[in-house]
Parts: C-alpha cells; sequence; structure tokens
C-alpha cells in the first residue's frame, strides 16, 4: 500500500501543477515550460511507483529496483507469478500513450540539438527562415496532452487496483 500511497501523491501534485500550469498568462513562457516539466516528472515519478505497487502486491523480491516494464516482468517471471497489469504496461509502452509519455520524459534529458520533436525537414524554403518538421516521435508538451497522460494514468491505477483485490 505504501507505492500506491505514493502513486496518489505524484497524481495529486501533477494535477495540482496542471491547474497552476491553466492559470498562468500566455506571457509566462519560462513558468509555463517549468511547470510542464515538473508536471511530466510527477507523471513519471507515477508510474514508476504504479510498476512498483504492482511488484509489491505480487510480492516480489527487491521491488525498489523495479524502474520499468522489462524489470517488473523479470520480477514478476523470477517468482513465476503472471500479472496482467504488467501485461497491459507492456502493451501501453510500445503501442499507446505510455509510450509518448515516456518519450517525452526522455527528451528533456537531451540537448536541443538531439531532440526529436523539431527536426529540419528536407523542403525547400522560399524564405531564409528554416522550416521544422513538428511531427516527430516526440510529443509536443503542453497543458492539454499532460492532462491527458494525467487522466490516463488515474485510469489504469483505478483499473489495476480492481484487477489486483481479484489476486
Amino acid at each position: 500500500m505504501a507505492y500506491l500511497t505514493l502513486v496518489n501523491q505524484h497524481l495529486s501534485s501533477a494535477r495540482l501543477l496542471l491547474g497552476e500550469l491553466r492559470a498562468i498568462e500566455d506571457s509566462a513562457v519560462p513558468l509555463r515550460g517549468a511547470l510542464e516539466q515538473s508536471v511530466l516528472q510527477l507523471l513519471n515519478c507515477a508510474y514508476i511507483c504504479q510498476l512498483r505497487h504492482i511488484g509489491d502486491n505480487y510480492h516480489c523480491a527487491d521491488v525498489a529496483a523495479v524502474n520499468d516494464v522489462p524489470a517488473l516482468l523479470k520480477a514478476l517471471g523470477t517468482i513465476g507469478k503472471p500479472a496482467p497489469e504488467a501485461t497491459e504496461l507492456a502493451v501501453l509502452l510500445d503501442e499507446g500513450w505510455l509510450g509518448e509519455l515516456l518519450r517525452a520524459r526522455r527528451q528533456l534529458c537531451l540537448p536541443a540539438s538531439l531532440q526529436t520533436s523539431r527536426r529540419l525537414t528536407s523542403r525547400p524554403s522560399q524564405s531564409a527562415i528554416a522550416l521544422h518538421d513538428d511531427s516527430g516521435q516526440a510529443s509536443l508538451l503542453n497543458a492539454d496532452t499532460l492532462q491527458q497522460w494525467l487522466l490516463a494514468i488515474e485510469e489504469l491505477v483505478q483499473r489495476h487496483c480492481a484487477m489486483m483485490i481479484e489476486y
């Protein structure tokens, strides 16, 4: 239950910061960026704590070492307990919003020259302004996207809790 408490604390903090993000003026660009990054970090922390909550619920050893889905699957495999929650996370990681969230989180740790969200296109431009392709894999970080991810994690946590009660 300790990890579930942490999940809920991180989600609550993210919800508060999202409220602040929506309330600030458009002219507060540095503050907006700081709040967006903070919410993203809190969502990532909630995700990691949810992984650990699953591992703890299934009585995995060294739950604190679980930081990603492969580590959770390995810990579950070691004790011979399959968990549908871990399988769902693996699918979301490969094909859904969770992969987008984690890619956006990784982008925070890259210099601008290596970020994929703003790649120069090969299209010729009739002006001296360089064209940027914003359709890369990295999601554009904004309040709407962060809100969607927050709601998705909240739904995921509720669903997993209901599933693990049956266990």
